[in-house]
């Protein structure tokens, strides 16, 4: 099943669109996957994203988040994988965020695991009990939107899950 159900359509010769313009992200997000599409362009002019974030200085930033405690990605369970210090790290930037005036409905945190979904909502629930955002994985927040999207990739010792391309250009 490596395969998804557009990907067989379109090899048996069923006509499709590719999409040619995006206007969910801006530019330089959408630049991470703009290889995945031939002349991928934008719907919306930069300046429709108003300012960048505030309180931070990138429009996006990737973080390597050491060991936690000597520890890093730890599967307590067969395929259940979790990361305590990212979660703790993620956490941290949401309760950030919140001090800077962000509110709980503008941010989704995504996980491409379901034992880091399971850690991220224990970790909310002892530190905003009262501002909960959303907490996803990448596959289950297909087809949705947020504003601000905190996401947590989990493994230190393989790429995992994300190594799947299709899961770039989820939302």
């Amino acid at each position: 099943m490596e395969q998804s159900m557009f990907a067989r359509m379109v090899r048996l010769g069923v006509p499709y669109v590719e999409l040619d313009r995006q206007a969910r992200a801006r530019s330089s997000i959408a630049s991470l996957y703009r290889f995945r599409y031939q002349n991928l362009g934008d719907l919306l002019p930069s300046s429709a994203f108003g300012a960048g974030n505030k309180g931070f200085k990138h429009e996006f930033q990737f973080v390597d988040v050491g060991e936690y405690n000597g520890q890093g990605e730890s599967e307590p369970a067969p395929h259940y994988f979790q990361n305590l210090g990212e979660a703790e790290y993620v956490v941290a930037v949401y309760q950030f965020m919140l001090q800077m005036g962000y509110t709980a409905s503008q941010v989704a945190i995504l996980t491409t695991y379901n034992g880091q979904r399971a850690l991220l909502r224990d970790v909310l629930a002892r530190r905003c009990p009262d501002s909960l955002p959303r907490v996803s994985t990448v596959d289950q927040f297909q087809g949705q939107q947020s504003d601000i999207v905190l996401l947590s990739l989990v493994r230190t010792t393989r790429v995992g899950h994300i190594r799947d391309l299709r899961r770039m250009t989820t939302n």
